[in-house]
């Protein structure tokens, strides 16, 4: 099959996770909007207490995800599809019984984590009532591994992107609108946790493969499925120490209003994984069917295509973060929240940099490389902590956002050489700097408009602002001939899908 065959194919998966995740987004924004109106305090709770979830649901969940997609892709492509039930079968096997267990630790010492770590008594109800989401989690996260597998991202798009987030959304503004404020907020997030779950079991067994009550006899791949998740359990752990420790610190060595204003400068910087997120979305399971057939030259062309298009939509993003990110804050969050400007700046530039670390992950999955990866993380999350633990008490949230982004950029990276010294596959080209160009005068050109009529950037000039820079960047990089033939075949494919998307 041609590369472009299964670059059409990415650009089509692509279009569907990026009308989900575009809407799952703008829905989940406006959640963390809604969330933030019950002041930095209360938010920054929930906050704390969905990083401490966050953190058991990665032992939950057995670091299996990664290893679930990569296997059912392997044996999909060799059509074994016994070995594939016995993937499922298998994963349940171990995760279930795990969530079980920390469901209830987490119930039973929630006043413990409460008091003697975070020395708020607040904290325990809500921990206690998260803790019930863990084996839900785990469930729900295997049976959408096994969907992406089978390369049917939509189901995934339908049911985690776009109606869980709306359901949150809707519910959580009706709770608070009633006055049962953050009890309420946690109670709808546990139900729209459980609801995930029954329907990505019930897609999975009538859209995609009914492992329940089909008659094949699984071949089960309990021990072999074990040693190649594990390193992912620490590796996940460790990215979530990343991702978390910050929070964590800031509310141990600050205040929980700190904590409130850097974890809403922490998901406008995590709108730069839209693109990338979209674009991977059946990267792996391909490379994966393609390494399967020992299709090399196609897994070469297909990660460099990948990687050019990550960076040349997210770009964009990044520099329109930096133009406005003062007015981001005001309008979406109100004016308490403007001073996590510092930190939103920091933060944007290492998830832009991490951002391009999705290939080359991706790159060591294919070729079974996890414990290189938990090296990798291991090392990415201790430098975490240690900067963190360093920053955080004499700068506040500005070291932390300094710490996680350093670390980002050092997994990058490390992920980058390890990638490249192992298979050759370099996917970072020259033509990176056409985007770059692009990107610099169109940041400057709009700024200086900005400057020239002297005008107060509110939500409808932020708007007209960023399709002026768009419009100028894209227009540059089309005169600079940043797009070949295979480009505008993928352009191509995206736009037909994108007119013709169906979820339902």
């Amino acid at each position: 099959m041609d590369v472009n065959i299964y670059s059409k194919k990415i650009a089509k998966g692509a279009a569907i996770v990026f009308v989900g995740m575009l809407f799952s987004k703008v829905i989940s924004y406006l959640y963390v909007a809604l969330l933030a109106r019950l002041g930095s305090s209360e938010y920054g709770l929930l906050s704390l207490a969905m990083a401490i979830i966050s953190f058991a649901s990665i032992f939950a969940l057995f670091g299996l995800g990664t290893g679930i997609i990569r296997y059912v892709s392997y044996y999909k492509g060799k059509q074994e599809n016994r070995k594939i039930k016995g993937v499922i079968f298998s994963s349940l096997r171990i995760s279930l019984p795990i969530g079980l267990i920390l469901m209830v630790l987490l119930f039973i010492f929630s006043e413990e984590i409460s008091i003697l770590i975070f020395h708020n008594i607040a904290l325990i109800p809500i921990i206690k009532l998260l803790s019930l989401t863990l084996p839900f989690i785990s469930l729900s996260e295997i049976f959408f591994s096994v969907i992406i597998g089978f390369q049917k991202i939509e189901y995934k798009i339908l049911i985690k992107e776009i109606l869980e987030n709306a359901i949150k959304l809707i519910l959580t503004f009706i709770v608070i609108y009633l006055g049962y404020n953050l009890f309420g907020v946690v109670i709808v997030y546990v139900l729209s946790i459980i609801i995930t779950t029954l329907l990505s079991f019930y897609f999975l067994q009538k859209k995609v493969f009914p492992f329940f009550k089909t008659k094949i006899v699984p071949l089960l791949l309990t021990k072999e499925l074990f040693i190649f998740s594990f390193p992912f359990i620490l590796g996940g752990v460790l990215t979530l120490v990343i991702k978390w420790s910050d929070i964590l610190m800031i509310g141990f060595f600050r205040t929980t209003s700190e904590v409130g204003v850097y974890n809403v400068a922490l998901p406008t910087a995590n709108l730069l994984v839209i693109i990338p997120t979209s674009l991977m979305a059946l990267f792996m399971p391909i490379i994966t069917e393609l390494y399967s057939k020992n299709k090399f030259k196609e897994i070469k062309k297909i990660s460099y295509i990948n990687s050019k298009w990550i960076f040349f939509l997210n770009f964009p993003i990044f520099l329109l973060i930096l133009l406005f990110s003062k007015e981001i804050l005001n309008i979406m969050f109100g004016i308490e929240y403007v001073i996590g400007n510092g930190p939103l700046l920091i933060l944007t530039g290492g998830y832009m940099v991490f951002s391009l670390v999705h290939i080359p992950n991706s790159i060591l999955v294919m070729i079974k490389k996890t414990k290189l990866i938990f090296y990798i993380s291991l090392i990415g999350a201790l430098v975490n902590i240690i900067l963190n633990y360093f920053l955080i008490s004499n700068f506040g949230i500005i070291g932390g956002a300094i710490a996680t982004s350093f670390s980002l950029i050092l997994i990058f990276i490390l992920t980058f050489i390890s990638s490249y010294k192992l298979t050759k596959i370099q996917p970072l080209k020259l033509n990176y700097f056409k985007s770059i160009l692009s990107g610099i005068i169109s940041f400057f050109t709009v700024f200086f408009i900005i400057n020239l009529i002297n005008k107060e950037v509110l939500f409808i000039s932020f708007i007209l602002f960023s399709i002026l820079f768009l419009i100028i960047y894209f227009l540059l990089l089309y005169l600079l001939r940043g797009f070949d033939k295979g480009d505008r075949d993928i352009m191509r494919s995206f736009y037909i899908k994108l007119k013709k998307i169906k979820l339902f």
